[in-house]
């Protein structure tokens, strides 16, 4: 009886040991685990917030980017609008200024074209054309629509030319001939009288 006691207590021993040991471990490896999973959420979160964050600032970084862009193109094209509107004003001053009235001219060239009979006179058509151009046959107005010694616009010189000589459809009044530009006036005249000279015409009464 007496050998036997002391072996059970070395094996109560080595258990209570071993009992201390597990716990120790257990108590040890909890809290780090804990510890390392509560990293890992942290963790988590702060990476799909700055994600978003991110994704966030560059949508409103390429709108921005979008805008400008749009506003930079609009301002191009007004430019450029305002560049050819500039121009084609400085074109019409250009052209006007350039352009001398007919009142300027020297002296009336006259005639040889024989006047019809039981009309005006020769003396009262040179009246009319020193009236309308200063009696220059290339004579054209200052907006130059009105050409000629007559001052035809080119749609009524090409009107009495369809019914009189079409070969002068088209062709410029102020480049036309001295005889050409007689025979115009003379037929217009014969179908109309006066009234295509509303102020001159009154020399041809």
């Amino acid at each position: 009886m007496a050998q036997i006691r002391p072996q059970r207590g070395r094996v109560t021993f080595a258990a209570i040991a071993l009992l201390a040991v597990v716990l120790t471990v257990f108590v040890l490896a909890s809290p780090a685990g804990s510890q390392s999973g509560i990293r890992l959420g942290v963790d988590v979160a702060s990476f799909s917030q700055r994600a978003t964050a991110w994704s966030s600032a560059n949508v409103v970084h390429r709108s921005a980017a979008v805008e400008r862009a749009e506003a930079l193109g609009k301002q191009a094209a007004e430019a450029e609008a305002e560049a050819q509107r500039q121009a084609a004003l400085a074109a019409a001053r250009t052209t006007t200024t350039s352009s001398p009235p007919t009142t300027t001219t020297s002296s009336p060239t006259t005639t040889v074209t024989p006047v019809p009979t039981g009309g005006p006179t020769a003396e009262q058509w040179a009246a009319l054309r020193n009236c309308e151009s200063s009696g220059r046959y290339d004579a054209v107005s200052p907006s130059g629509r009105y050409r000629g010694a007559y001052q035809f616009s080119q749609a009524t010189w090409d009107w009495v030319a369809s019914f009189s000589n079409p070969a002068l459809v088209g062709v410029d009044p102020a480049v036309a001939s001295v005889a050409d530009q007689d025979d115009q006036a003379f037929e217009l005249y014969d179908r109309n009288g006066a009234g295509p000279w509303p102020h001159c015409g009154a020399y041809l009464s």
